[in-house]
């Protein structure tokens, strides 16, 4: 009775080594973090991107005044649903300018 107790703690303890020689032997990868960074065309394309939505929206506010200075054209173009069509338009434009520009400054000040 005495061996098998022998040797049962003899197998437990070697398991348990064994495990802990497995565990303090294995090597983990250290985690570096790499800072993202834009690449030059990159943000110089999404700046023209931005000076494109700029220059559309600066178009669509000349032909509003040109429109609203005509009473037939600020007619016909309230029946057509322009003004509510450009609004829109400009909606989508603000957003999409604001997406590029906070995408941007993610990046730090380019």
């Amino acid at each position: 009775m005495r061996k098998i107790t022998v040797s049962i703690i003899l197998c437990a303890f070697g398991n348990i080594f064994s495990l802990e020689a497995q565990v303090s032997t294995s090597f983990k990868q250290p985690s570096i973090e790499k800072k993202s960074v834009l690449a030059p065309e990159k943000a110089k394309e999404i700046q023209n991107q931005i000076a494109r939505i700029d220059a559309h929206l600066q178009a669509i506010e000349t032909k509003k005044t040109f429109v609203l200075s005509s009473v037939s054209e600020t007619e016909r173009a309230t029946a057509s649903g322009w003004f509510d069509s450009m609004q829109e338009i400009q909606n989508q434009l603000i957003a999409k300018k604001t997406k590029l520009v906070n995408y941007l400054k993610s990046f730090g000040d380019e």
